[in-house]
């Protein structure tokens, strides 16, 4: 029997909890990106829109919002795939050496069985048959004729690894339905994220984003990031105290030592065009005991994916990234594109906002989408939501 709809919504809202922590220190990253992304650095007044404009950045927001939901679940439900794709693959090794273990034993007992009917001039006994109907198909005769022996293994331990047998066995089915039913919530989800997108793009194609909009768009951006960072603050100062008490400050850890150097990040455009959602999917575990080190983000295939600052541009091509490209920006940040469906132009420099390709689903991608990193100074990736968060 699969899980129940009601068990699979537990599952989705522990694992948004499980992940609830990580984010607080993305979102207020994203309060200093914000603000260093607009323009010559300035942020954007609150005077620059008409009510009209304020109205029209507020339901274009709000599409945009709804679309990064969307695609967070959807990515959620991959990264539950994932690792239970994981945790199936190590249940089957344990089997595999229990069920080893088990055979074993079987054999040890039935040679005893049969050195004791030899001995003793029976003519006949029963060995042991499958091993989930083990203890039923022995005989008292044989029983008795083992206990009696000097052998191998005991019966108890027999008895106790054919438990194990079956509550191995139990696990892995349990596993497999879970992850059936993950798969089926992922392909409700894709089709739920592409109707975001879809409403998304009505909404914007119905209105001009002019400067105005655009410069409402960014005030309403900076707004929200100052709301969630200090609601980030107060959720981290609550973690960190749980039984109440003064707050007192520390070295380490946090927000501040996962801030990202100050050049990275500025000046950056987003690194894909048209209608899009992204999902905070830092850390997702993923096959082969990786973590993932991208931000995804969910757009139709042949979406221009652009270069996020000037720089120069190496394509190359790999089994999990499929078509990708390594941007090496001026500021010294590197970034790193995959599952694009072809590239446009060649290798070499590019300027900011250039089209360096498509959007698509090569690699492992499974659903057409853009997976970027973010590698300050030419070194180890950083969670990047927090950049595309600010300019995006």
């Amino acid at each position: 029997m699969l899980p129940s709809a009601p068990y699979r919504l537990q599952r989705r809202r522990a694992r948004l909890s499980r992940r609830a922590l990580p984010r607080v220190a993305s979102v207020m990253i994203a309060v200093t990106l914000v603000l260093s992304t607009v323009g010559d650095g300035s942020s954007v007044g609150a005077d620059h829109s008409s009510e009209e404009a304020k109205q029209a950045a507020r339901e274009i927001q709000a599409a945009r919002d709804r679309a990064n939901d969307a695609a967070q679940a959807l990515f959620d439900a991959k990264s539950a795939i994932d690792t239970l794709t994981i945790e199936i693959a190590e249940t089957e090794v344990e089997l595999a050496v229990v069920q080893k273990e088990a055979n074993e034993m079987q054999t040890s007992l039935e040679a005893s069985a049969i050195r004791r009917f030899t001995q003793s001039g029976g003519s006949s006994f029963l060995l042991l048959g499958d091993l989930s109907d083990a203890t039923n198909q022995l005989t008292a005769d044989v029983l008795a004729a083992v206990t009696i022996e000097t052998a191998n293994v005991e019966l108890d331990d027999f008895a106790a690894v054919i438990v194990d047998v079956e509550t191995t066995r139990s696990k892995l089915e349990q596993q497999k339905a879970q992850q059936y039913a993950a798969q089926q919530d992922f392909t409700e989800l894709e089709q739920q994220a592409e109707a975001q997108i879809m409403q998304l793009q009505e909404v914007e194609s119905q209105r001009v984003i002019d400067d105005a909009i655009e410069h409402e768009l960014q005030r309403q951006r900076e707004q929200r990031a100052r709301r969630d960072a200090s609601a980030a603050k107060a959720a981290a100062a609550a973690a960190a105290n749980p039984g109440g008490g003064s707050t007192t400050s520390s070295s380490g850890g946090g927000a501040a030592s996962a801030a990202p150097p100050s050049n990275a990040g500025r000046g950056m455009v987003c690194p894909i065009a048209g209608n899009y959602g992204f999902a905070d999917t830092w850390g997702a575990p993923r096959s082969g005991g990786r973590s993932h080190e991208g931000v995804d983000m969910i757009a139709a295939s042949g979406v221009p994916i652009i270069a996020v600052e000037a720089g120069t541009v190496r394509f190359s091509s790999n089994r999990l990234g499929g078509n990708a490209a390594w941007l090496t920006g001026n500021s010294g940040t590197k970034y790193y594109y995959a599952h694009l469906s072809s590239y446009t132009g060649s290798s070499g420099s590019v300027s900011r906002g250039q089209q360096i390709g498509r959007n698509g689903q090569t690699g492992n991608a499974g659903t057409p989408h853009l997976h970027f990193e973010v590698h300050p100074g030419g070194g180890r990736a950083v969670n990047p939501y927090p950049y595309v968060r600010a300019i995006c």
